[in-house]
């Protein structure tokens, strides 16, 4: 397998768990026991119970966090399966060009959002992006309730609000319409919607 093909490897959240676990758990325990060998501290039977209750303790633990994301991750995947069931019957608007929307410059919470799927460290992590494309689904049936009406819309890391008429909502965001122009809003920036009265 070369190179590229392991950067774009995806991992399970249980997989994810296991790199953890090693790294927080059983790295600390190597350290200690080392240092408690290169001491000599190490035959002492007080020594080894201590070892061995911490390794004890870890593996409990790495057993509780594991079983706890394997709920996660089938949570995760019947919500996933609730939303595109529920979407089959549903009409999909036409995409919209990007390029052919103006911007003003004077709102950056319209920009994309990085790509969150990636954790450091380990690389992808599938259930990750079928949260994002979960959320994405929820958010796009919330703005086509308030289609053609003024509403008020709460962006991620920006103070102020957007207000305006929401034109469209497509499958990769929102576009509303003020003033000064139409502005894109990705959902993944979206925190809420409001309709204005």
């Amino acid at each position: 397998m070369d190179d590229g093909s392991a950067k774009i490897r995806q991992h399970g959240l249980q997989q994810a768990a296991s790199v953890i676990f090693a790294l927080v758990a059983v790295v600390p325990l190597l350290i200690l026991a080392w240092t408690l060998h290169d001491l000599g501290a190490i035959r002492t039977t007080q020594a080894q119970v201590s070892l061995g209750l911490a390794l004890g303790i870890a593996l409990l633990g790495f057993w509780m966090f594991r079983s706890l994301l394997g709920r996660m991750a089938e949570v995760v995947q019947a919500l996933v399966a609730a939303v595109e069931q529920a979407g089959r019957g549903r009409p999909t608007p036409a995409p919209v060009d990007p390029a052919r929307v103006p911007v003003p410059a004077s709102v950056p919470a319209a920009a994309p959002p990085p790509p969150a799927a990636d954790v450091a460290g380990i690389g992808a992590i599938r259930e990750l992006s079928e949260v994002m494309r979960t959320m994405d689904a929820l958010w796009h049936r919330e703005a086509a309730a308030h289609l053609h009406q003024r509403v008020q819309i709460s962006v991620a890391n920006s103070r102020d609000p957007l207000v305006g008429t929401l034109s469209e909502a497509t499958a990769d965001g929102l576009i509303l319409e003020q003033p000064d122009g139409l502005v894109p809003v990705a959902y993944g920036r979206v925190t809420s919607i409001d309709r204005l009265t």
